[in-house]
């Protein structure tokens, strides 16, 4: 996953976020009386909020991830650089008996 597009959802589930809050306070100051609209959309504001707090933790989560494979990728090219070095001791050793 591209940090772009990481940085794009979250854009997007604010702004829609933004969009519900705006349209709530708009039905509620012009139809106060249609609290089944508007319950309604309290209701879906607070799983797109839920969503958002999900997303961020997997966002937390995902550059954990990140970092411990980039750690363990350097380990393991440490790790094959040794292994050429014993490699060509082991060569030179063969050549002196």
């Amino acid at each position: 996953m591209e940090s772009l597009d990481i940085l794009k959802a979250k854009i997007n589930l604010q702004t829609t976020i933004i969009k519900f809050t705006s349209s709530i306070e708009e039905l509620q100051k012009t139809h106060p009386e249609r609290h089944d609209l508007i319950n309604s959309m309290l209701e879906s504001l607070e799983d797109v909020a839920e969503f958002q707090s999900v997303f961020m933790q997997l966002e937390e989560e995902f550059i954990l991830e990140c970092k411990t494979n980039l750690r363990l990728q350097m380990q393991i090219s440490e790790q094959k650089h040794e292994i050429d070095k014993l490699n060509i001791l082991v060569e030179n050793l063969k050549e002196e008996i």
